[in-house]
């Protein structure tokens, strides 16, 4: 064994120590060279995703709202984000299906009454289930028609003043009592002081019968409003067949003559005219189907309803011809042809109507902007009213509040409430004015429609889904 051997045998553990700390540093650096490799790598990584956090952080994703429009968000899109977002358009969407149900009800429903097909005649729209049926429909509907119009005028107590003949009566019967009082036979032996203080006292006795009119205390209902039937929309007597898409108009302008009289009611309140707002209805007249389009109909109009309401939507009822028996010229003036078996006109089935889609808007037809579309139909109102001065905006708050009605337009002038007196309208003692009124209706085809016929359908573009006919046997 050699020396050097001897002595590292005899120094191990000194030469594993120094060994030690040759090779460590060596093998470290080796290491760590490695190691500086792959953390590099993964800082550069990192690096890399940071940055495209960055981006996404600074992305603008478009979160789109139900019935609304798209809601822009800057960030990142994750979980948490989403989950907000599926419980906010939830949300929205059990919102947006009550304000439906509320609209639709309100549009559709009077007073706890759901109006549809059968309010005037039951049973005979979209049409009539027989020949015969329709062969009557005119004369009938006609009837019911004044019938419901009456009762309309009672439920909201609209009134006139008494009658001539109820006055002069009254009036004859206070003369003989002063006649008799100033110890004379007859009017011819009153001197000129005694005949005017007659005169007065008629006079004085006339307002008096107008005032106990319009309280009621002469034993009539007390007058909420002035309104007489003159006024209303009602056509003349039908003297032949008429097209079904013209009665269901007589029906529609029902529907819009109740809102607007449940309205000025609703003005007043329980009161009667003296004291309310509203005082008379002078006229009213409703425009056809689509008058609110310019020419041409193109504004969102949906299928022709102007050149419908050209063709006799609105006007009055009747043939000029002169009546010739019910039933005459049955199907020959546009009414809806009658099926193979001569049993009366088909049915149309079931209106079919998208509530999904968009209104179109044009602020250059109104201040609304808002025209007959696929989703609901607008209906003009012209009306001259007379109100306190002071109270129109009463009465425009109790139209806006009956249905979907707006005031488009006003025109207002001092009123004269004595020359309104000697006719026999007593207003009260505060300043009146007479008011022109234009008022858009909106009516929702989602209710509407199924009650419309089939030549009305046709004429504003809305399309039917046939009722499937049972199978006959053999």
């Amino acid at each position: 064994m050699t020396p050097v051997l001897r002595w590292i045998k005899s120094h191990l553990v000194v030469v594993i120590c120094a060994v030690v700390i040759l090779v460590l540093p060596l093998t470290a650096w080796y290491v760590s060279s490695g190691m500086s490799v792959e953390l590099k790598a993964e800082l550069q990584q990192t690096a890399s995703r940071v940055k495209e956090l960055d981006r996404y952080k600074t992305t603008t994703v478009a979160l789109e709202v139900p019935g609304g429009d798209p809601i822009s968000v800057r960030g990142v899109v994750n979980p948490r984000l989403l989950e907000a977002y599926e419980k906010a358009v939830s949300t929205i969407g059990a919102q947006a299906e009550i304000v439906h149900a509320a609209g639709l009800a309100r549009n559709q429903t009077l007073n706890g009454r759901i109006r549809g097909a059968d309010d005037l005649l039951p049973g005979h729209f979209p049409a009539p289930s027989s020949k015969p049926e329709l062969e009557e429909m005119p004369f009938l509907l006609h009837e019911n028609l004044v019938s419901a119009y009456r009762s309309l005028l009672s439920d909201v107590r609209a009134g006139v003043p008494p009658t001539r003949d109820d006055l002069s009566g009254k009036l004859s019967r206070r003369r003989d009592v002063f006649v008799s009082g100033a110890r004379k036979d007859s009017v011819d032996q009153l001197d000129e002081g005694e005949t005017e203080a007659m005169r007065k006292e008629l006079t004085a006795a006339r307002l008096n019968i107008y005032r106990s009119h319009v309280l009621g205390e002469d034993g009539t209902t007390p007058i909420s409003f002035y309104a007489s039937p003159s006024v209303l929309p009602i056509p003349p007597q039908p003297t032949s067949m008429m097209p079904l898409g013209e009665m269901f108009d007589w029906q529609w302008q029902f529907w819009v003559t109740e809102d607007l009289f449940h309205a000025f009611a609703a003005a007043n309140g329980d009161g009667v005219v003296i004291g309310g707002p509203m005082k008379r209805l002078v006229s009213m007249s409703i425009a056809p189907l689509g008058a609110e389009l310019p020419a041409g109909g193109s504004s969102g109009s949906s299928g022709g309803s102007s050149g419908f309401g050209g063709a006799g939507m609105g006007t009055s009822g009747g043939s000029a011809s002169g009546r010739t028996g019910r039933g005459d010229n049955a199907g020959g003036d546009g009414t809806a042809s009658a099926n193979a078996s001569g049993s009366g006109p088909a049915d149309p089935g079931i209106a079919q109507v998208d509530i999904s889609a968009a209104a179109a808007i044009d602020k250059t037809i109104s201040i609304t902007g808002r025209t007959s579309n696929s989703v609901y139909d607008v209906r003009i109102v012209d009306c001259t009213i007379v109100v306190a001065t002071r109270g129109l905006p009463a009465v425009i708050d109790a139209i806006a509040g009956q249905n979907f009605m707006t005031v488009l337009d006003v025109q207002l002038q001092p009123a004269n409430a004595f020359a309104a007196a000697a006719e026999g309208y007593i207003y009260g003692i505060e300043p009146v004015s007479t008011v022109k009124l234009q008022i858009e209706t909106i009516w929702l085809r989602e209710w509407t429609a199924d009650a419309m016929p089939g030549d009305l359908r046709e004429a504003l573009g809305i399309k039917s889904t046939p009722k499937t006919m049972p199978r006959q046997a053999g």
